[in-house]
């Protein structure tokens, strides 16, 4: 197994050849869902030759993992670009240690004008909101919400596009190991085939495991209530409730710890759907950090079979080196027993 790193001119897309990390140190790509730009990596640094050909303001670094021998199998993990460059002057020529982001830094950037999403389609108006943006294609499940919230100048784009997907059901924005945006309609964990069976691999590194638990404190009731003046007179009030499986629901716990928030949703149905994405995605209900040995298969928002149960995905860091580890962080699955999920 080892690491590729390609050097790309983010304008053309032409190849400009691989850059080749200095030995002695270790780059680490981290994926984690709860932050806005997703991935990042960290530990790059450069040697004086790599680094003279590089032009942080347009390049852009392409990041594969090959395994095998002559059969050889690579695996993109990513397009990032040059968020930090620092030059290491020394006698032999200046190193250049790197942080990369990945292109959800172009999207994050002001609105200069306002926008309207003017009860498009959500997955029409993201594509509005991203049209003329050098990010390459767009993969987006389609959606039935439709979008009647605004957004004035100066607010961040990724702002923007972080609160449509919740109105059009999708868990929140990343980029994946192609390049490309992708944004994926909300679903239950446990509902779902698991992505990747850990428990048939056996590939948990012994003593790597420790479990998380926020159950004491977390929502078991989120409640989405429409702020839309075009609304009818009566409230518009979404709910969803936790899955009565998981210990610290309503039912099981006796009390209701209700999360509440503000959106501009014209229907009741609309708030149904954002309140239930809010829940899948923000519920903490037990979560365990894990690790095991690379591998290019985990994205984002993935399933996985461990210790019999299903989890699901919500971020992970890889060590960019033969021989490294790649750390999970999973949160558990319930299922849900009231017999209203929403595919």
């Amino acid at each position: 197994m080892s690491f590729r790193f390609g050097l790309v001119d983010g304008r053309t897309g032409i190849r400009r050849g691989p850059l080749t990390p200095l030995r002695g140190t270790t780059p680490s790509l981290s994926h984690d869902v709860t932050a806005t730009i997703v991935r990042r990596v960290s530990g790059v640094t450069l040697g004086a030759t790599d680094a003279a050909r590089l032009n942080p303001l347009t390049d852009r670094v392409e990041i594969s993992m090959v395994i095998g021998g002559r059969a050889r199998s690579v695996y993109p993990l990513g397009r990032y670009m040059i968020a930090d460059s620092v030059e290491m002057v020394r006698s032999g020529g200046a190193t250049a240690p790197l942080t990369l982001f990945d292109e959800m830094f172009i999207v994050d950037q002001e609105l200069e004008t306002g926008f309207d999403a003017a009860g498009q389609l959500v997955d029409q108006a993201v594509g509005r909101l991203l049209d003329g943006l050098p990010i390459g294609e767009v993969e987006i499940d389609s959606t039935e919400q439709r979008s009647v919230s605004s957004w004035s100048p100066g607010t961040s784009r990724a702002m923007a596009l972080r609160d449509l997907s919740r109105q059009g059901g999708y868990f929140l924005p990343w980029f994946g190991h192609n390049g490309r945006l992708r944004l994926r309609r909300a679903f239950e964990p446990a509902a779902q085939a698991p992505t990747i069976d850990l428990d048939a691999s056996r590939r948990v590194v012994r003593n790597s495991v420790s479990r998380l638990s926020d159950l004491l404190t977390v929502p078991n009731r989120f409640v989405v209530v429409s702020n839309d003046p075009g609304s009818q007179a009566a409230p518009v009030v979404g709910t969803y409730d936790v899955p009565s499986s998981a210990p610290h629901s309503i039912t099981r716990r006796g009390i209701v710890l209700p999360k509440v928030v503000e959106a501009q949703l014209p229907t009741q149905a609309q708030a149904t759907v954002y309140a239930r994405t809010l829940g899948i995605q923000q519920t903490i209900y037990e979560s365990v950090e894990l690790s095991a040995p690379p591998d290019p298969r985990h994205d984002g928002y993935d399933v996985i079979r461990w210790d019999g149960l299903l989890w699901l995905e919500t971020g992970w860091t890889m060590a960019l080196a033969p021989g490294g580890e790649m750390r999970h962080t999973l949160r558990r699955a319930y299922p849900n027993t009231d017999g209203d999920d929403l595919a």
